[in-house]
Formats: C-alpha cells, sequence, structure tokens
C-alpha cells in the first residue's frame, strides 16, 4: 500500500506543475497557493459533513474520485523524475 500523500506534497506538485507556465507573473504563485490551500479546506469541511451525517456512500465516491486524480499527479512525477 502507498503512504497517502500530505498537503503539502499535493502542493509540492501543484507548485512543479504551475512552474511549467513561462508567463507567470511574482504573485501567481502566492495566488495559486492561497487557491489550492482554500481548496483543500473546502474538501476536507465536505468531507466531515459527509462523515457527520453518514453518508459514507457519497464519501468513498468522492474519495475515489479524488484518489484517481492525485495518483496521476504521483505517478507523472515518478515517470519525469527517471533518467
Amino acid at each position: 500500500m502507498t503512504p497517502t500523500p500530505s498537503l503539502r506534497m499535493l502542493w509540492k506538485l501543484y507548485r512543479v506543475l504551475l512552474a511549467r507556465d513561462e508567463d507567470l507573473t511574482r504573485r501567481d504563485p502566492t495566488l495559486a497557493q492561497d487557491s489550492f490551500y482554500s481548496g483543500a479546506r473546502a474538501i476536507l469541511k465536505i468531507q466531515a459533513y459527509l462523515i457527520e451525517h453518514g453518508r459514507y456512500d457519497e464519501l468513498h465516491t468522492m474519495t475515489r474520485k479524488h484518489g484517481r486524480q492525485i495518483d496521476n499527479l504521483i505517478t507523472s512525477r515518478r515517470q519525469r523524475s527517471r533518467h
């Protein structure tokens, strides 16, 4: 079983993808980080709400969907780092 990436690790992966854009201003990474963490906070609040109300089927569906996206980010990162 692969370890679950932390929020900080996900930000690092996201930042690498963001760095590929050549038209960035100095403010863009800061705005992107704020947006990233705001989105992550929102996802955690939604998951907490689903748990509190016993809606586990929806929680599992959401986790599978986002888990696939996270796995794709991690896999693409591993493939790029090999020489």
